[in-house]
Formats: C-alpha cells, sequence, structure tokens
C-alpha cells in the first residue's frame, strides 16, 4: 500500500475503517479489566463480544465506509481473525485478544511511512496491530 500523508487538511483520498466481527471482551491483565455486568461480562470474565454489539457496530462502521466510498474515497478493511484464541510474547501470555475495529490506535501515517504503535495492553500487541492490518 502507497501511503501519504504531509498535513492535515489535503482531501482525504484512502482510510482504513475496522470491523466488529470476531471482537472480544478481552481476558483480564494488568492495564485492563472489563466489568460490564448488564451485557454478561462482570469483572473478570470474558468472551465474544454479544453478536447484537457487534452487529450494530458493524452496522455503523459499515455505513460509514459506504459514505466514504461514495465521496470516492478508497477504503479498506481489516481482515478478522479468531481473537479468541491466546497470544503470547517471550514476557507474558494472555487469554484472548481485543479485536479489529480501533484502526486509528494502531496505526498511523507520517509523511510516506505506515507505523505501527506499540500496544500497551496485552490483548492490542498482536491481535490488531500485528495479523489483522499487517496485509494492507
Amino acid at each position: 500500500m502507497k501511503v501519504g500523508s504531509w498535513n492535515e487538511w489535503d482531501p482525504l483520498k484512502h482510510v482504513v475503517v475496522g470491523r466488529a466481527d470476531g471482537t472480544m471482551v478481552q481476558a483480564p491483565e494488568p492495564a485492563i479489566v472489563r466489568h460490564w455486568p448488564e451485557h454478561g461480562f462482570p469483572r473478570g470474565t470474558h468472551g465474544p463480544l454479544p453478536e447484537e454489539m457487534a452487529s450494530a457496530a458493524n452496522e455503523q462502521l459499515d455505513a460509514f465506509a459506504c459514505v466514504l466510498e461514495a465521496r470516492g474515497i478508497r477504503v479498506d478493511r481489516p481482515r478478522t481473525l479468531d481473537f479468541g484464541r491466546p497470544t503470547a510474547t517471550p514476557e507474558w501470555t494472555q487469554q484472548s485478544m481485543f479485536g479489529a475495529m480501533p484502526v486509528r490506535d494502531v496505526l498511523v501515517v507520517i509523511g510516506n511511512e505506515l507505523l505501527e504503535a506499540t500496544m500497551q495492553p496485552h490483548t492490542t500487541v498482536v491481535d490488531v496491530g500485528s495479523p489483522s492490518h499487517r496485509p494492507l
């Protein structure tokens, strides 16, 4: 993918819009412990995002992508992975990953470089930055 961003006011030509498919409520880790009892995830529990929430998020993301495309902007989407599988580095292991919705959290264009940010939460180190978006 060829990238280029030299200022903040030129017309948008190409963008990446995330997907909610397969998004997980992350397993607890030092940086994040979710507490969503109203959605079936009291503190310390984890698992797939409820389907109605993922569908609603996808509906919004798809509509946003359509608006951008209607304005002549090229839209790429990250691939969906099995975010429920464990991930690890030599220093730690994590029971699940997160998802591919928050693209702006992990990728930024500066000049003609696409930079992948280092992510502090263990659940986003591998799943969002690496396998989902690297093919783009």
